[in-house]
């Protein structure tokens, strides 16, 4: 592990999760220092992307984490929401925009949802970075996928 993976591996520690409406997120209020080290860590992994958009789902902890990455990008962000088992997002996609999809630990069916209605909004998915990887992201198919932490680093960590 190098220094720059052991210093993620500590804020990620330090920030720590949890269970909210979307899924598992990273407690950033517990940090703002950590919060913006890993941000700004999933951010690297994800310029070569080049998005013009970060998606997350309407989570507080997800959005700051979302603008931490598009702050670091030059990218803006996309919240999607599901009331009642109808998907939005907002603001509104321009066909072809170059979107990255953002969470903390994916599940299978937030994935699919998401890439299912960026897709029939003209979205261009360029990418799915997880912090924490879980088997979700196999099925993200020929999109490139990326996470910080392997489910082997996040259960030594505690997190999963």
């Amino acid at each position: 592990m190098t220094e720059s993976t052991s210093a993620i591996l500590s804020g990620i520690r330090e920030l720590g999760a949890a269970t909210d409406a979307y899924g598992t997120t990273l407690n950033t209020q517990v940090s703002p220092a950590a919060a913006d080290l890993v941000g700004r860590a999933v951010a690297d992994a994800v310029r070569d992307l080049a998005p013009d958009r970060i998606s997350v789902w309407e989570s507080s902890d997800e959005a700051v984490l979302a603008h931490i990455v598009a702050l670091s990008t030059g990218a803006t962000v996309l919240r999607v929401t599901d009331e009642s088992g109808i998907t939005s997002v907002t603001p509104a996609i321009t066909p072809g925009d170059r979107v990255v999809l953002l969470a903390t630990a994916w599940e299978p069916r937030r994935l699919q949802a998401m890439l299912g209605l960026l897709r029939g909004a003209a979205a261009e998915v360029t990418g799915v970075a997880a912090v924490l990887h879980t088997p979700a992201l196999d099925a993200a198919g020929s999109v490139p996928v990326v996470s910080l932490l392997s489910e082997a680093e996040a259960s030594s960590a505690g997190l999963r």
